[in-house]
């Protein structure tokens, strides 16, 4: 493995980065892992679930309305260029182009968090440099509600990726610990423990 490829960013950092930014330096300068929850374990078995159903499915989410014409499921891809790597869901070709489907186990939410645009994202852009194509879509499909939110892949989108890598890399260079932002999210997240140490 070469240097470059050890210093590749996971593509759950930028979820995590949008999540709580102290996560990254707990993660990546202090290497703190996060205490894996029940709630943890349930979610990697959905997502196993997830894909033993969709590799045989020829449209997508089940329903009638987009057809599949191609798809790979658990595609792992990397970027130098990028500086980025991670495992996709879910990669579909369509009548209309490649778009990502990013599974999550949760309840669909009344917007849309930034970890979870931002990560599905980051993925579409892995999708474009090695496929060579412009992903013009992205589905974040909510398992618990059984819906999908479907997003434009845009430029802004695109440049804010980018934004939050060399953000991710700062924390991790300068080993500087962000302020805290305290907010309803600090409930459920495994690393509140340290965080008031810190």
């Amino acid at each position: 493995m070469s240097e470059e490829e050890d210093n590749l960013i996971p593509v759950t950092d930028i979820k995590q980065y949008h999540f709580c930014p102290r996560i990254i330096y707990f993660m990546r300068v202090l290497g703190v892992e996060e205490r894996t929850t029940e709630y943890e374990e349930i979610g990697k078995e959905a997502h196993l679930e997830f894909h033993r159903k969709e590799k045989r499915r020829t449209t997508l989410f089940g329903g009638k309305n987009i057809r599949i014409e191609q798809k790979w499921t658990a595609l792992r891809l990397k970027s130098e260029k990028l500086g980025i790597e991670g495992m996709i869901d879910m990669v579909v070709k369509t009548k209309e182009g490649y778009a990502i489907v990013e599974y999550k186990t949760m309840k669909m939410p009344k917007k849309i968090p930034p970890a979870h645009l931002y990560q599905a994202a980051a993925y579409a852009m892995l999708v474009e440099e090695a496929f060579k194509t412009i992903v013009r879509k992205l589905y974040v499909y909510y398992e618990k509600s059984g819906k999908f939110v479907e997003i434009p892949m845009t430029e802004s989108i695109r440049k804010h990726v980018i934004w939050t890598i060399e953000r991710i890399r700062n924390i991790i260079e300068k080993e500087k610990l962000p302020p805290v932002k305290t907010s309803r999210k600090c409930k459920s997240c495994g690393y509140k423990w340290i965080c008031k140490e810190a």
